[in-house]
C-alpha cells in the first residue's frame, strides 16, 4: 500500500524566500538550524526535516530547470519531533 503525501503548506515564492530568510538568520545567530519555523500568516509550525526536505526539492527543482517553482509545498511528516 502506498502512502500518500499530506501537504501541510503551500508558499508563493516570496513566502518561501521570507521563510529560507527566517531560518538563514537564526542559523546566523545561533549557530544551528531552527527545530521549527512557526509561519506569520496561519501559525502553522514547520518541523526543521520538514522544511529541509523542501528546501532540498526547491534547489533540485531549479537545477532541473534553470528557475524558481511557483509555489512551495510542505509536506507533513510523520517522524515529525522537536
Amino acid at each position: 500500500m502506498k502512502y500518500k503525501k499530506q501537504i501541510k503548506k503551500e508558499l508563493t515564492k516570496t513566502e518561501y524566500s521570507q521563510f529560507v530568510k527566517k531560518v538563514i538568520d537564526y542559523n546566523r545567530q545561533n549557530g544551528k538550524m531552527p527545530e521549527y519555523i512557526i509561519t506569520q500568516d496561519d501559525n502553522t509550525k514547520i518541523y526543521k526535516n520538514e522544511y529541509v526536505d523542501a528546501i532540498e526539492n526547491v534547489n533540485k527543482f531549479i537545477l532541473e530547470n534553470d528557475r524558481e517553482p511557483e509555489k512551495v509545498v510542505i509536506y507533513e511528516k510523520k517522524n515529525s519531533t522537536l
